[in-house]
């Protein structure tokens, strides 16, 4: 009451400028300031800015907020002393969720020395939010649960996008569904330290889950494909295959499996070794692959492999390229990157590859996709349906919506690999798939 009192009398003893008050007693800063902010026209007519405030609030104001415990040491904790370890939470809560080191510094200056506005609820409370805060900032600022499930806003009784920049004064509703959930493009927009965080931790739950449910299908998908059955995942040797991976539960070793880090046939080779000769190291086995069935004309007993850049398998027309100290590397002859290989005719060799039983080549395939949750495990199936392995799988989205999806595939040919991608362009939310 006495700073009120002693605004009106500097107001009354010179002229205030318009615009230039700030009342942070009646609305408090996040990190707690309290002050009345004037400017006023002087006796000489320079402008001069008053700030007005408690003992209290100044030595908050100079010190920083814990030395309002000097005032309350005796005392139980208020209401106000309740705000200030509130956002002291937060912002420990903020350093535990930011590994780098200066996005934590900036999240720390953005809370400490925030430019703000301020936004009212529909019952009148009012909000301060930084410059720049948008309907999806102001959802999280009320509720965790409320930013995840908001699907729109009104803004002053009128539907603004979720990318509306918000106006001091701004009367906010929010809009829910509860079968809703944050995208990724929210990161593109938001400015709030606690929305950035939540929208992360929300993506990174959803991503796990769905890499879960896709390592899963893959592995009951291999156990299968071994004659075994689904007991298998409580026996004595699947604990002795998570202490090997390092891993605490099933879910974890059916997120690595998900995420590619580990392939499924490589944990049931674990439970179930395989003979001694087909367990030795990846490349020689690959080679040995590589070698049934193909043959160069004109030379022999001469290294070779197959490109990475085009992926080639039997059935295509293959073309292949001399390369002084690697042998020969084989491409399909529609290869991109044979138009800058051909300029020296003499370099390229004819290939034939015929088809040898059981022997299986990888293939790159891109599939394009709309973006929702389950299209990644619908995809896994139907691959698995036809008895074709996933080694490798990467996934993104973009901006509006979709995803891009890469998998190497271990095909026998090419018609096989012809068959898969017709029945992967028939599935729903798919928009085109190409090698």
């Amino acid at each position: 009451a006495n700073c009120y009192a002693i605004l009106g009398l500097i107001h009354s003893l010179w002229t205030p400028v318009p615009g230039r008050f700030k009342d942070y007693i009646g609305v408090p800063k996040s990190n707690m300031y309290q002050s009345l902010h004037t400017t006023v026209i002087g006796p000489k007519g320079e402008r001069v800015e008053f700030q007005i405030r408690t003992a209290e609030m100044h030595m908050v104001a100079e010190n920083g907020i814990a030395s309002h415990w000097k005032y309350k040491e005796k005392g139980k904790i208020d209401e106000k002393s309740d705000r200030y370890i509130s956002w002291l939470r937060d912002l420990i809560q903020a350093q535990r969720e930011l590994v780098d080191a200066k996005d934590f510094l900036e999240a720390v200056k953005g809370e400490v020395t925030p430019e703000v506005i301020y936004i009212f609820t529909p019952k009148g409370e009012v909000k301060e939010m930084p410059v720049g805060s948008t309907p999806v900032d102001f959802a999280y600022s009320i509720h965790t649960e409320v930013g995840n499930k908001c699907v729109g806003a009104k803004v002053n009784d009128r539907i603004v996008p979720l990318r509306y920049t918000l106006r001091s004064g701004d009367t906010v509703e929010i809009i829910t569904s509860p079968t809703h959930g944050p995208s990724r493009d929210w990161l593109k927009f938001v400015v709030t330290q606690r929305a950035k965080s939540k929208i992360k931790q929300w993506v990174k739950a959803e991503e796990r889950k769905q890499s879960i449910e896709l390592g899963e299908k893959l592995f009951e998908n291999e156990i299968k494909k071994h004659g075994l059955t689904q007991s298998v995942v409580k026996s004595e040797e699947m604990k002795n295959v998570l202490k090997f991976y390092n891993v605490q539960s099933l879910d974890d070793l059916y997120a690595y499996i998900g995420y590619g880090k580990i392939s499924a046939h490589q944990v049931v080779n674990k439970l179930v070794p395989e003979k001694p000769e087909e367990v030795k190291p990846t490349k020689p086995v690959k080679v040995k692959k590589e070698i049934k069935g193909i043959t160069i004309k004109g030379v022999d007993n001469i290294l070779y492999h197959t490109a990475k850049c085009c992926f080639p398998v039997p059935g295509d027309g293959l073309i292949g390229f001399v390369t002084k100290g690697r042998g020969v590397t084989i491409h399909r002859k529609d290869c991109p990157n044979l138009d800058r290989l051909a300029v020296d005719d003499a370099r390229l060799v004819e290939v034939d590859w015929k088809i040898e039983d059981n022997s299986t080549t990888p293939v790159k395939v891109f599939v394009e996709t709309v973006d929702k949750p389950g299209i990644l495990a619908n995809l896994s199936a139907v691959i698995s349906s036809v008895n074709i392995n996933i080694s490798h799988v990467e996934a993104s989205s973009t901006e509006d919506k979709k995803a891009h999806i890469y998998f190497i595939l271990e095909v026998k040919d090419r018609n096989q690999l012809i068959s898969l991608t017709q029945k992967i362009a028939q599935l729903e939310g798919v928009l085109r798939v190409k090698r």
